[in-house]
């Protein structure tokens, strides 16, 4: 289980996931107070979801939206692509499609899945599709969720949160396994600057993601420190869980 965790973690940890899974038996109330619909496919489950509601007048782009935009990443040693290729409608919402992300651990693909971005004001709503899992012989399939990631338009200190309740199948197991994430995103710097590769950037959002992974009487505490820079995107990200941390470095970017 960790092993599956941390590699999607590290493949997607401008997604900011630890666990996923099969079936949202919740709405995240970060996006239902804000107005959020219940519903939408994301072609293999039905999940929780929304548009976000009214987020507010946003304080600017901090990441935009565009097709064939894209950002290259190090992620400890290894190099990563994040390309946004094309746009579907959730709840009468736009959201900006990633190219699918999958990787490898110990030669066996491990992950397979699809991301969007959604705006909405100040709000910045991340929503994962369905996971398939298959690695050395342990296959399984999840479906997924909605979180709101990042507020541009709220002051440092002030904090946002919110929740979801997750099943997952694996098909070995002859039962699924529940597990509840509770997330508190905090911004701690506002106008920041940042240098990254050599490269300075100005106008930068530092954020924090904490998440908290209930499942099976254990708890699992992710936290994630992100810098978003106007115009830019985000141009890095050090994650610590349970002792182990990562880190994502912003390479180069294509913006249209």
């Amino acid at each position: 289980m960790k092993k599956i965790t941390f590699l999607t973690t590290i493949l997607l940890v401008f997604t900011a996931i630890t666990f996923v899974s099969c079936e949202v038996e919740s709405i995240d109330p970060a996006l239902s107070n804000n107005g959020a619909n219940n519903g939408g496919n994301t072609g293999g489950g039905n999940t929780g979801g929304g548009t976000g509601g009214n987020g507010g007048t946003s304080s600017g782009d901090y990441w935009p939206t565009a097709i064939n935009n894209i950002w290259n990443y190090d992620q400890d040693g290894n190099a990563t692509e994040m390309k946004i290729i094309g746009t579907d409608n959730f709840n009468g919402g736009t959201y900006y499609k990633f190219s699918p992300q999958s990787g490898f651990f110990e030669g066996n693909g491990a992950t397979d899945v699809t991301t969007w971005i959604h705006k909405n004001g100040g709000n910045y709503i991340m929503k994962m599709g369905d996971l398939n899992i298959n690695a050395g012989g342990l296959t399984g399939t999840q479906t997924g969720y909605e979180m709101v990631m990042l507020k541009d338009n709220i002051a440092v200190n002030a904090t946002w949160s919110g929740s979801y309740t997750q099943t997952t199948t694996y098909s070995i197991l002859p039962t699924s396994i529940v597990m509840t994430t509770n997330y508190t995103g905090k911004i701690l710097e506002k106008d920041a600057t940042v240098t990254v590769n050599g490269v300075t950037y100005t106008n930068v959002i530092k954020m924090n993601l904490r998440q908290v992974v209930s499942t099976m009487g254990a708890n699992t505490v992710t936290d994630i420190d992100y810098w978003f820079a106007k115009d830019i995107g985000p141009v890095r990200a050090y994650m610590n869980t349970e002792g182990t941390t990562f880190e994502t470095k912003l390479i180069s970017y294509t913006l249209n």
